[in-house]
């Protein structure tokens, strides 16, 4: 898998009373900034998941492990295929 490396995190300033959807749905807050975000939280989250893979030496433990980077290596390709679909196609954004 290449190596992702996407920009830090946008911290959002929420209105009062807002919850985060339903200023994503008010188009407060851009859902592509979300869509980065969930991409960057998911490479550290692989990152580090991967460097305790290598501490582990129960075979079970490993395989389990080894299961679930492969679903968040899948979320993750997908979340950054999406983001960068939506930058390039405006009409996505609704």
């Amino acid at each position: 898998m290449k190596k992702i490396v996407p920009d830090p995190p946008h911290t959002f300033e929420l209105p009062a009373g807002k919850t985060l959807s339903r200023a994503i749905g008010e188009r407060v807050v851009p859902i592509e900034h979300v869509l980065l975000n969930v991409s960057h939280y998911l490479m550290f989250a692989y990152s580090d998941s991967r460097r305790a893979l290598e501490r582990i030496e129960d075979e079970e433990t490993r395989q389990l492990l080894l299961h679930g980077l492969r679903a968040m290596q899948i979320a993750w390709g997908q979340s950054d295929a999406l983001a960068l679909a939506m930058e390039r196609t405006p009409e996505l954004h609704g």
